[in-house]
């Protein structure tokens, strides 16, 4: 069955690129736009029989008498209709608490344009319009083929209970070890990224440490972790949630040169906080660095966190910990770490956000990581030559011959 979607959007040019990009990557599905004035007039007959997905973007700037904003005040009003469609919002602009707010007013999911990509874009609608039949389904008192009726929207596949005080929302991302949920917290009166263990056997996922690690750190710059604990033998961390997503993401747009420095500028001096804690990260990476909707960035993930005065070696028994694109020769190769390992990455990052390619690929990881060790340094095209010696000095093969702090790479930022 053909699924129907509507987009409502002020922005004609706009809402005709959301328009083209659904219906190129989604097969079967037919997308209409419109204005809010036609969508005002046709709204009180829409249902989830003649709309399967809303897209809705609309401002959702609060102001500060928090009187209110355009967004918040059509979800309001939409949330009371019978059987309206569910909705994907989109933000002209909004923070963290208008995020936090949409989504209890009962959007399937709220995305920030600025940081909008087609792969989260098609993400987003895939799972929004999920749920818009699952609900439809129970409202029509049965399924169709191969759908299960479930209890709520917003969550349906989601586990009840799985860690108590906290109401699982949507799904933010998993890993081998882990599963990352927005999680509604009564306790705190705030959303949060809720990660927890996958399994209750898992005696190396370190979330005790990394509570231990990110507690030592305390700076806008560096995630907030609001709880921890164990339940049924799973591990959980709850700490701050990042509506605008991460810098990864972000790379999925172009990028100019002097947004490349100033994120260049702004890890750096988060690094210069963990590093002054005595701490090396040995995981920074474009989806371990959070933005804010000040541009602010934020570093999360400490789980592979080690303190400077350890002795520990990166692996052990042939295990691997870190991401092999942007791990450091001396990581690579196992071997004791310090800050300059963190700076090495940091250039991986710099040659990323400049030319929109990673500086060593492969076939495999270990492609990848004897690149790292033994491969020339990567060159910069002809238009970019003039950053090639602050790329060569971050990403230079021996640590000796890289910067020897976050500090000084600042300081030759300032005097460039």
């Amino acid at each position: 069955m053909q699924a129907r979607l509507l987009v409502v959007s002020h922005d004609v040019q706009f809402g005709n690129w959301l328009k083209h990009r659904i219906e190129a990557s989604q097969h079967n599905m037919q997308v209409e736009t419109v204005d809010f004035t036609e969508f005002a007039r046709r709204r009180g007959g829409l249902t989830r029989r003649d709309c399967d997905l809303l897209l809705m973007v609309a401002s959702f700037a609060i102001d500060s008498a928090d009187t209110g904003c355009e967004g918040s005040d059509w979800l309001r009003r939409l949330r009371e209709q019978p059987g309206f469609p569910g909705i994907v919002a989109i933000a002209e602009d909004g923070n963290e608490i208008a995020a936090v707010r949409a989504l209890r007013l009962g959007a399937a999911d709220y995305l920030p344009r600025r940081l909008l990509t087609p792969e989260r874009l098609d993400a987003a609608v895939a799972e929004a319009l999920m749920s818009s039949r699952r609900k439809r389904a129970k409202t029509n008192g049965h399924a169709k083929p191969g759908e299960q009726p479930t209890p709520s929207e917003s969550g349906s596949s989601l586990p009840r209970d799985l860690i108590p005080r906290y109401s699982l929302l949507q799904k933010l991302g998993e890993s081998e070890r882990s599963v990352v949920y927005l999680a509604g917290s009564a306790a705190l009166g705030r959303n949060v990224a809720l990660k927890i263990t996958r399994s209750n056997e898992d005696e190396n996922a370190n979330f005790a440490h990394e509570y231990a690690a990110i507690g030592a750190l305390s700076h806008p710059s560096i995630v907030d972790i609001y709880d921890y604990g164990v339940h049924d033998g799973r591990e959980y961390l709850a700490m701050e949630y990042f509506p605008c997503g991460d810098l990864k993401a972000r790379l999925h747009h172009p990028i100019s040169e002097q947004e490349s420095l100033d994120y260049l500028r702004r890890i750096a001096r988060s690094l210069c906080i963990v590093h002054g804690a005595g701490l090396v990260h040995r995981d920074l990476k474009p989806p371990n660095v959070m933005l804010r909707e000040d541009g602010e960035i934020v570093l999360i993930d400490f789980g592979l966190a080690k303190s400077l005065s350890s002795n520990t070696r990166n692996t052990a028994a042939g295990t691997l910990r870190g991401s092999p694109y942007y791990m450091s020769p001396e990581q690579a190769q196992g071997m004791k770490l310090d800050v300059r390992s963190d700076l090495y990455s940091l250039g991986v990052i710099l040659y990323e956000m400049l030319t929109g390619s990673k500086p060593y690929v492969g076939a495999t990881a270990m492609d990848v990581l004897q690149q790292h060790v033994a491969a020339p340094l990567p060159r910069l095209p002809n238009d970019l030559l003039h950053y090639q010696d602050l790329l060569t000095t971050l990403m230079a093969k021996s640590r000796d011959e890289r910067f020897a702090s976050a500090e000084l790479l600042l300081d030759a930022l300032q005097a460039a």
